[in-house]
């Protein structure tokens, strides 16, 4: 029997639309016995920031401290549901491109995003991650409100 999804991958930044998606894909993972790898972009340039260019070594390693703990707390809630996680932090410049890079060499079948507030300026002046997967990515898209 073939599984309707195979891999399913969250694009997590801790935020709460990357929560509602990984509990969605908790669920998704216990009816289709699929594999679920998080994954985190760690910008190491600020793509908008006005002064900052450069990420320094010591607010990079703090903030994947952050992220390991966060992918900890992560791991626990799966384990309760008896679904394995993997974990994957990446340095980029540009998160979509990652994702979709990511997406591609590991074979993922579904995508699991969730939707973040933003302002109208956000919206018309910085195109969202989600809105360039779902143009981009050959497999499947679940995009949560």
């Amino acid at each position: 029997m073939s599984l309707l999804f195979e891999h399913i991958l969250i694009p997590y930044n801790g935020c709460t639309g990357s929560q509602k998606a990984f509990k969605k894909a908790i669920t998704l993972a216990k009816l289709t016995k699929s594999k679920i790898t998080i994954l985190t972009c760690l910008e190491s340039r600020s793509m908008f920031g006005l002064f900052k260019t450069k990420t320094s070594k010591q607010e990079f390693d703090e903030e994947h401290k952050l992220v390991s703990l966060e992918h900890a707390k992560l791991g626990k809630y799966a384990k309760k549901n008896d679904i394995s996680l993997n974990f994957r932090i990446i340095t980029n410049n540009i998160a979509h491109d990652a994702i979709l890079e990511f997406a591609e060499k590991q074979n993922v079948d579904l995508i699991v995003m969730g939707m973040n507030k933003r302002t109208r300026y956000e919206k018309i002046h910085f195109p969202s991650t989600m809105e360039y997967i779902s143009k981009n990515f050959q497999g499947a898209l679940l995009i949560l409100n």
